[in-house]
């Protein structure tokens, strides 16, 4: 069996007012990380949460029983103040991510290892399967669509493409990140050279994993999949709604291209023309016919209009377009943000 003896890893959690069942399951995958225990750190960032999350008795418990993990509060909202706090705050040479709604599987950080050494111009990893699993009872629509909470089984693969997106583009959820690429993006975001916010309060904008990635492009590493890297993502009721993926939808798309112009500003020219006023009511209008006609159809067409909206959004607003601001005020409206 291979050990983690010569690789150090830094485990981050950042959380803002976890549901205390999800965070004792991510917790206690952690303790189980195959015998990891002397080459390991572990953080839990407390992103100002509204009640201390070391009150938990979960968090209380795995603190008592692990001597090499830490708890601080961060109290700048958002993820991206919560992942610079974890990686100014830690030293391991690598920086494994996890959301407190994440269950790793107990391997994880072996199969890291044995990728890590055997591919060094990879710089960050991410779960090659993800598999949702809800917590809660919920709609049939919600049983046969895991893959909108991220659902996935790919083979292996990875690239260093700058300024594009791919299907072995690692998000957020379990991503492992060399620390040199992380010290580059953490500097760029003090700096204000990079400004694009992942998630904040309730808003479900996305940007930071998709920078991260580009950080480390920008210094020549590659990012990919693993396919036996295994995360469980586990979704509550509150969450397994229409309502929520809608915003999930529109945030993760109106928060791509600032996020590309922020980090490659020569493909400014390459976005085109912002929407118009005529494209966007077409787009409206489209929306509603579709939704008459294709009744047994509304969650796929609700949904691809948010991420329409949103790509539309971001586009304006990446060009400082003054659309942007008709655009935000329609998707206020329809409840989007």
């Amino acid at each position: 069996m291979t050990t983690i003896s010569k690789l150090e890893f830094t485990i981050a959690v950042c959380t803002h007012n976890p549901k205390p069942s999800l965070l004792v399951r991510l917790l206690s995958a952690i303790q189980s990380l195959s015998d990891a225990t002397k080459s390991i750190e572990i953080i839990l960032v407390d992103n100002n949460s509204s009640t201390s999350v070391k009150e938990l008795s979960c968090v209380h418990h795995f603190l008592e029983v692990i001597p090499f993990a830490r708890y601080v509060v961060e109290p700048r909202q958002g993820l991206t103040a919560a992942r610079c706090r974890a990686i100014h705050e830690t030293t391991a040479p690598i920086v494994v991510f996890f959301d407190d709604d994440n269950e790793p599987a107990p391997n994880y950080l072996q199969v890291l290892q044995r990728y890590f050494r055997d591919y060094p111009n990879v710089g960050v990893w991410g779960p090659g399967q993800i598999t949702v699993e809800y917590v809660d009872p919920v709609e049939p629509w919600f049983e046969q669509h895991p893959e909108k909470f991220q659902q996935r089984q790919l083979d292996f693969g990875y690239s260093c493409v700058p300024a594009t997106w791919g299907s072995y583009s690692p998000n957020g959820t379990g991503f492992a990140v060399r620390r040199e690429i992380l010290q580059r993006y953490a500097s760029a975001i003090e700096q204000g050279k990079l400004q694009a916010t992942d998630r904040k309060g309730t808003s479900l904008a996305s940007a930071g994993d998709v920078q991260i990635v580009w950080e480390g492009i920008k210094l020549g590493f590659a990012a990919g999949m693993i396919p036996e890297l295994k995360c469980n993502h586990l979704i509550p009721a509150e969450k397994a709604n229409l309502s929520y993926l809608q915003r999930l939808y529109f945030g993760t798309a109106s928060s791509y291209a600032p996020a590309l112009v922020e980090s490659f500003s020569s493909h400014v020219d390459q976005l085109g023309l912002p929407p118009t006023p005529v494209q966007i009511y077409k787009l409206l209008a489209k929306f509603w016919i579709k939704m008459l006609l294709r009744p047994h159809q509304r969650p796929e067409i609700q949904l691809k209009f948010a991420s329409d909206l949103g790509g539309w959004y971001g586009h304006a607003r990446a060009l400082q377009s003054p659309h942007a601001l008709q655009l935000f005020s329609l998707a206020e409206r329809l409840q989007l943000v």
